[in-house]
């Protein structure tokens, strides 16, 4: 799949990326919040809105609780006990009522949490009662003593039956804290009614805006629609918990209304919508940038390959880069084309000059084959005659002949090869000097695979051999050779000396920039060997002439070793 994606073009290649890298991200975001929404913010918003409904059913138990502690306040208050007494010795009510309206003044007057107090005695609680109004309930004394006389006998069937704990009555949509008043024996001395004032215990769950409906209850017969009409529904869509306390239950039921929580999303589906509109107009930018910065520039550049490749050399284009990189690759090339059409011409001239060279070297009968046929049959009657020495100078001519004609096209040789050429050589020249000519070789057998240039010991073996005997005299050559780091190291040894004059030829000779195309023949055998190893191994590798010690004088060759 790799190979076939790699395969097509590039215009092809870009669109999937746009593809990928855009439309199916944005396809999936929008499958997930489509998703998201219809099943109704997933999970962890179910469970967001459940602890959200847990922690205001809390805060409305908390705030009841407290409505309970303030009612323990006056249930009892010494001197509601006191009072009490006094009254059952001297029967003197109206003082009793008069002590007893200021505690309850002073306890739920100003206490926004009550919408009115009414305390009843158990001896006539029709007639002996004690009414305090909260100032915000908004409330007359006259229509809180009207409506008390409808819920009296409802309170005082429940506080028979509470003891010492409290209880909760819903009438007509009012709901009574409802509590005995105890005296000094713990015997009820009368009843206790706190009128609540809801919102302040359940404006919390009021206000929740994902509920459709909510409903609490304080007990039985006390269920309250804090939100909506009626009960909510029992099903999937419902909440129910309760929060227990040590005096009563809070239970609460709310509604779920999806349809409000996904209200809010809407905008995102016109967010949606823009980003896709957003996306398409970017993918077309991009598609007619694409074309015309980079497929069209490409297109002409394949054409104009496809033209050189075939024979149209030369070939030019002209097309609108429109970008500083594709000018640059345009201008080379139309630069290549132009220098390849020069390079072909020239080609095609020097082939046909070196088909010319060859046709004169066939009529001057110039044959390597013919040379050397020649030197056998030589070499063939001086055997049948029996020179066995001018047998011998024959072969090795034939030898060094065969290495210089170089009919194999090696570049490179072993050294046990080279040796070969090197050993002909010497023994043409010690034929010619004799003893007058001394030569030893020092060259370990782990050299011979080394790789070293065709012909590269010879000309320095030569010089060496020229320069090294004396004239009416002798002279001893000396060929070594070991491994340094990376480089084979030969050293052609002479005890013929050096004079300045030498050493400045010498010099001149092996110069990097030296040219030898002025030069005599016979003066470039050392400047060629320097220069083929300079081309061939790089500035680190040449020929270096110098004085030994006494009147040696030392040719070193470094040639780079890559072992294979």
């Amino acid at each position: 799949m790799a190979e076939a994606f790699r395969k097509r073009s590039l215009r092809g290649q870009m669109t999937f990326i746009i593809l990928l890298c855009w439309l199916l991200p944005m396809a999936l975001a929008a499958g997930a919040l489509g998703g998201y929404l219809t099943l109704g913010l997933g999970r962890q918003s179910r469970q967001a809105i459940e602890e959200q409904f847990q922690l205001n059913l809390q805060m409305g138990a908390d705030r009841v609780e407290s409505a309970v502690e303030a009612s323990r306040l006056s249930s009892y208050d010494p001197e509601l006990r006191d009072g009490w007494n006094q009254y059952r010795q001297d029967g003197n009510y109206a003082q009793f009522y008069r002590r007893c309206y200021g505690l309850f003044n002073r306890l739920y007057q100003s206490d926004s949490r009550f919408r009115y107090a009414v305390a009843c005695l158990s001896d006539s609680p029709e007639e002996m009662s004690i009414t305090v109004v909260s100032g915000s309930s908004g409330s007359s004394e006259k229509q809180v003593r009207d409506r008390w006389r409808e819920d009296l006998p409802a309170v005082t069937e429940l506080a028979a039956s509470l003891d010492t704990a409290v209880g909760f009555l819903e009438r007509d949509g009012q709901v009574y804290l409802v509590r005995n008043l105890m005296g000094h024996d713990y015997r009820p001395i009368g009843v206790l009614a706190l009128a609540l004032d809801l919102p302040y215990y359940f404006e919390d769950l009021s206000l929740l805006g994902w509920a459709s409906s909510v409903t609490v209850e304080l007990g039985a017969g006390t269920s309250l629609a804090v939100k909506g009409d009626g009960p909510p529904p029992v099903g999937e869509n419902t909440l129910d918990y309760a929060v227990k306390t040590r005096d009563f239950t809070l239970r609460g039921r709310a509604a779920v209304d999806y349809k409000a929580l996904l209200a809010g999303f809407g905008a995102y589906r016109w967010v949606l919508g823009a980003m896709g509109l957003s996306l398409l107009l970017l993918l077309l930018f991009t598609f007619r940038f694409f074309r015309r910065r980079i497929s069209q520039p490409i297109g002409a550049l394949m054409a104009g390959a496809a033209d050189i490749q075939r024979g149209q050399w030369g070939r030019q284009i002209d097309c609108a880069a429109g970008s500083r990189e594709f000018e640059y690759l345009t201008d080379s090339f139309n630069q290549m084309s132009a220098r390849l059409q020069t390079q072909f011409d020239c080609l095609y001239q020097e082939e046909l000059a070196r088909r010319d060279a060859q046709i004169k070297a066939l009529q001057a009968h110039i044959n390597p084959h013919f040379l050397n046929n020649t030197l056998e049959s030589i070499n063939w009657q001086a055997r049948m005659s029996g020179d066995v020495k001018a047998s011998g100078m024959i072969e090795a001519l034939s030898t060094v002949l065969d290495a210089a004609l170089d009919r194999k096209g090696m570049p490179e040789v072993p050294l046990s090869e080279e040796m070969r050429y090197v050993n002909a050589y010497l023994y043409i020249v010690t034929q010619r000097f004799g003893e007058r000519l001394r030569v030893d070789i020092d060259l370990p057998g782990e050299l011979m695979g080394c790789k070293v240039p065709r012909l590269i010991l010879q000309p320095v073996i030569e010089n060496a051999v020229e320069h090294g005997i004396r004239p009416g005299g002798g002279g001893r050559v000396a060929l070594r050779g070991c491994l340094e780091g990376g480089f084979l190291i030969l050293e052609i040894e002479n005890d013929g000396g050096l004079s300045a004059q030498d050493e400045a030829h010498i010099a001149r000779l092996l110069s990097p920039d030296y040219d030898m195309a002025g030069e005599p023949s016979g003066n470039i055998g050392i400047a060629n060997v320097n220069l083929r190893l300079r081309i061939l191994y790089g500035p680190a590798c040449g020929l270096a002439i110098f004085r030994g010690e006494g009147s040696a004088v030392i040719a070193r060759l470094t040639v780079a070793h890559n072992p294979d």
